[in-house]
């Protein structure tokens, strides 16, 4: 009762909302402009002309995503504010640009400039969250209703908005209010006094390494990629022959799947999240196959939407969660989503290519190499997150009133100086140099020498590592 409490207190407060809306936002923005995109475009060239413009596109906002971190680390504040408003205009611009479908190379440059700024804006987003959020143990139930929020705003969008100019300006104003919020999650996310204090877990996971980590994740969103575009791209192929139409109704699921991810993720702070992503990878896998064999398309639309979402939800919290551990949290952050639209970019047209060739044994054959790989790096990847089991606190409050006691009879034993307690507590307690002690206790390194080697007097021992060994193995009598 208590951890629905805590739950329910983190998701309705208002910076969580905040997060859940700026994801929502994006989400929206990045998919409704992409939609328009390739709309104006239809206007200007045929089919494979569309798909190979898109492909420009997504690849461009790989960059975006990448140029972010420079971005954060070398932009002074002051002049972010002035880079964001300056971002918000071409953004505007250039949106207006593609709806007017003046021409190919207009549409493309303007494109190509509205996904280089929604890369940027997207990466931000994802490490502003990744701060706020501070290890939430509700992650992924925030990215899954981020998720579907979005999905429904675009569902709304296409059902409701059925004129060129008004999308356009229901984009630009999602731009400006995106990095309106942007700009105040940016405030929030370094207030670390007011972040939400969650009760934490018996046990905690860290990452053994959290490198091979990151390369392991990348890889397996690289792959899993490689099978949910092949999926998509079968159902595409279905409903472009006209025998099926999709309509809108599949955005529903997508958005029902965000939430089922979301939920079903977060159980035992994201312990089985590898093992439920890989068993909807699966079925995945296997509905290509059915799909393409001619079986039950129904299913394997139903089966697409549903792991899609899923998909999402996995790679966001995913490398959210992963930038905790890393250096550059500002590239981690929002990796998952650059990683996907570049594999998507590279393997779209291969997949296309391979299902019209109708040689399904070949199809086989890959779809299962594909699968194979993916089960070897997600075992590699779930073997880098190693269990630790916490103390029960009254253990621990007992282990720490019997050091107490030992080093109070210790300091009584040796008739050790107040100053050199403190010595001798900070060579216990810390593995900094001898000048980062000494600049500790606000004493010279001389000092500090001539308090260790009267510690080393007193117990007889030569060295800092001899005294301290001493000290553990030492038992009153």
């Amino acid at each position: 009762m208590e951890l629905i409490t805590q739950m329910r207190k983190e998701l309705t407060n208002y910076k969580t909302i905040m997060v859940i809306l700026a994801l929502a936002l994006f989400s929206f923005t990045f998919l409704g402009t992409e939609y328009m995109f390739d709309n104006m475009m239809a206007y200007v060239t045929d089919s494979p002309g569309v798909v190979m413009a898109q492909s420009y596109i997504l690849g461009i906002s790989v960059i975006g995503f990448l140029l972010f971190p420079l971005i954060q680390r070398h932009i002074p504040k002051t002049m972010k504010y002035l880079v964001a408003f300056v971002g918000v205009i071409l953004e505007i611009i250039g949106v207006f640009v593609i709806q007017q479908h003046m021409s190919y190379t207009a549409i493309l440059i303007s494109g190509c400039m509205v996904f280089l700024l929604l890369g940027i804006v997207g990466s931000a987003v994802h490490y502003m969250a990744a701060c706020v959020l501070n290890k939430s143990r509700n992650l992924a139930k925030i990215v899954g209703i981020s998720y579907a929020v979005g999905i429904l705003f675009q569902f709304i969008n296409n059902n409701c908005i059925k004129n060129d100019m008004m999308e356009s300006i229901v984009l630009s104003v999602s731009m400006t209010i995106l990095v309106i919020l942007m700009a105040v999650l940016e405030k929030d996310s370094f207030d670390k006094t007011e972040n939400i204090e969650m009760e934490k877990e018996k046990n905690t996971y860290v990452l053994k390494n959290p490198m091979v980590a990151g390369i392991m994740l990348i890889i397996i969103v690289a792959l899993m990629t490689c099978v949910f575009a092949a999926l998509d791209n079968a159902v595409t192929l279905v409903h472009a022959t006209g025998s099926v139409d999709i309509g809108q109704w599949p955005r529903l699921l997508l958005a029902l799947s965000g939430l089922m991810a979301g939920l079903l993720f977060d159980i035992r702070e994201r312990r089985y999240m590898n093992m439920m992503m890989y068993c909807v990878t699966l079925l995945s896998t296997a509905c290509v196959v059915i799909i393409e064999f001619g079986g039950a398309f129904l299913l394997g639309l139903t089966v697409f939407y549903l792991s899609a979402g899923f998909f999402v939800v996995f790679f966001t919290t995913g490398f959210i969660d992963l930038s905790y551990h890393m250096n550059v949290p500002e590239l981690w952050a929002g990796l998952g989503r650059a990683v996907n639209n570049a594999c998507a970019v590279i393997t779209g047209a291969l997949s296309v290519s391979l299902l019209t060739t109708q040689n399904d044994m070949m199809i086989i054959i890959i779809a299962l190499a594909l699968f194979a790989l993916i089960s070897v790096m997600i075992y590699i990847y779930t073997n880098q997150f190693e269990v630790h089991i916490a103390e029960p606190e009254e253990d621990i409050k007992t282990k720490n009133q019997e050091d107490a006691e030992k080093f109070a009879n210790f300091s009584v034993a040796y008739s050790l100086t107040k100053r050199e307690q403190e010595v001798m507590e900070m060579l216990l307690s810390s593995d900094d140099s001898v000048q980062e002690i000494a600049d500790a206790l606000f004493i010279s390194r001389a000092a500090l020498y001539r308090h260790i080697g009267s510690l080393n007097e007193k117990t007889e021992t030569k060295s800092r590592i001899g005294l301290i060994q001493f000290y553990y193995g030492w038992n009153e009598k």
